[in-house]
């Protein structure tokens, strides 16, 4: 299987007050049974950044569930966002980067740290400290690929026993001001000729909601748990498996009455193409969603041709996961 850094972004200008603040009630959720407390710092008046708006969602539940994950024995997640002048820049002496003005966003925690001999390691697809089963090591890689991809930076500072802080610095972003002067050029010439400019049409609200039998198999219990919120919310009924394994115990024990299984690609004991073969004997006309880091084709050519399923590629929002599965629902 060939790792795919690189994501489709489709970039849209955010403050990212609004963006953690949306994220605030999941990462509540992602840190109850824990003794983990979150502390939100929002930063006044932040700048504007342009970014995907999902992809950034996972940045930050990707840093989110580390940072938990860092302090078994509780302790507090920071979640900290403020604006930087290039002044400010430039005083953290980070060579690499530009003195421009940034927006910074801070993941940090005081648990376990990270040792200074794997710090250069660990932004490498497939390289994680977590028990065997317990992570693929894909996070921290995807999580630099989108901070690149949104012309950001990422750094990393840790003391072994104290804790761990991710800075993730975001450019300013500042509109074009020809853009606007044509913009409103063209209106200028619409209202000369008499006419209106064609106002956008109305969006309607989508309908997420459902009523099916949903199997979520995902070895990531902090991911698993979100969706499973996620989608209860929207009136599915959600059995959760961590593995291949599970996934055919519950549904043997559910007589097969799942309507669609949404199912993780890398996983211990069973992946999930090896899944998809397995339920498939049995339930040929099964609904089945990949979610994956992978590029979709780098999988699909270890299956059957005539292999049916939908696919969502990570990163992802909570959204597209509930519209992915209402469409192959509908299909």
């Amino acid at each position: 299987l060939a790792f795919s850094r690189k994501q489709t972004m489709r970039p849209s200008v955010l403050n990212l007050t609004d963006v953690v603040g949306d994220l605030r009630m999941l990462v509540d959720r992602l840190l109850s049974g824990t003794n983990v407390k979150l502390d939100v710092q929002y930063g006044r008046d932040l700048w504007p950044v342009k970014t995907d708006l999902s992809q950034f969602e996972q940045v930050l539940i990707n840093l989110c569930v580390n940072a938990r994950d860092a302090m078994p024995d509780g302790g507090t997640l920071t979640l900290r966002t403020r604006n930087l002048t290039a002044a400010d820049v430039a005083a953290f002496n980070y060579s690499y980067m530009p003195a421009e003005d940034m927006v910074l966003v801070e993941v940090a925690d005081n648990g376990t740290g990270i040792a200074p001999e794997i710090m250069d390691k660990i932004f490498e697809p497939f390289f994680t400290t977590k028990d065997v089963g317990k992570g693929t090591g894909l996070g921290l890689a995807m999580v630099y690929g989108i901070v690149k991809q949104s012309g950001g930076y990422i750094q990393p500072e840790s003391e072994v026993g104290k804790g761990t802080t991710f800075r993730v610095f975001l450019p300013r972003h500042i509109p074009e001001p020809a853009v606007a002067a044509e913009a409103g050029a063209i209106d200028s010439a619409i209202a000369e000729v008499g006419m209106q400019p064609e106002a956008p049409a109305a969006q309607q609200p989508e309908d997420l909601t459902g009523s099916a039998v949903i199997l979520l198999v995902e070895d990531e219990e902090a991911v698993r748990r979100g969706g499973k919120r996620m989608l209860e919310t929207r009136g599915y009924t959600v059995h959760e498996a961590g593995s291949g394994v599970e996934a055919l115990s519950i549904m043997e024990e559910l007589e097969g009455k799942v309507d669609i299984v949404v199912s993780d690609v890398v996983m211990p004991e069973m992946d999930g193409p090896t899944l998809l073969g397995e339920l498939r004997k049995t339930y040929p006309d099964l609904k089945f969603i990949f979610v994956s880091g992978y590029a979709e084709d780098a999988f699909a050519r270890n299956l059957p041709p005539d292999s049916k399923f939908g696919f969502l590629p990570k990163p992802f929002s909570l959204k597209q996961l509930a519209v992915v599965v209402k469409e192959t629902l509908d299909g």
